[in-house]
């Protein structure tokens, strides 16, 4: 009997150990491709700091994970903004319904303000979208894309994911 159990439970939990293994999904490009990707819409980012390093970010407004992140960094933010600058790309997670929440931030007249209103407040802010939001919001997507962000935050220092 004992060893027919065993052969049992061998049998149900090796293909949890085979299939259960998740590979963890990884920066699709290397330190210096995803630089110069983030080099192609670092004009689009809303930005924050004025320290030497670098620090790039993608987060989706209605994600408490980024929502959480925000908050530490403005919680700490003379130490944050004097040793960093910040960039923060707008980019929706799946499921999050954010794309307009988004457009609305990045055609905001002062985006920072619109962005700080929206996720360490959680005020609203009503705005129109102009023409060139839209792109923007889809160029983002594409770096976002072929960098290989599949997570809110998306943290990345010196072209390596963190």
């Amino acid at each position: 009997m004992k060893p027919m159990i065993i052969s049992l439970i061998f049998f149900i939990c090796m293909p949890i150990y085979i299939w259960g293994d998740i590979p963890i999904k990884k920066q699709l490009l290397t330190p210096e491709q995803t630089i110069n990707e983030l080099k192609k819409i670092k004009a689009k980012a809303i930005s924050f700091g004025s320290g030497k390093n670098e620090i790039h970010t993608f987060i989706d407004p209605h994600c408490e994970l980024s929502q959480r992140y925000l908050a530490f960094v403005f919680k700490k933010k003379e130490q944050m903004f004097a040793k960093y600058t910040f960039y923060f790309y707008l980019n929706e997670l799946k499921g999050k319904d954010s794309a307009e929440i988004i457009l609305s931030i990045l055609s905001a007249p002062y985006p920072a303000i619109a962005l700080k209103t929206i996720m360490l407040q959680h005020g609203d802010i009503n705005i129109q979208e102009d023409d060139n939001t839209q792109d923007i919001v889809d160029e983002i997507e594409e770096s976002a894309k072929l960098i290989g962000v599949f997570k809110r935050p998306y943290i990345i220092i010196n072209g390596k994911v963190k």
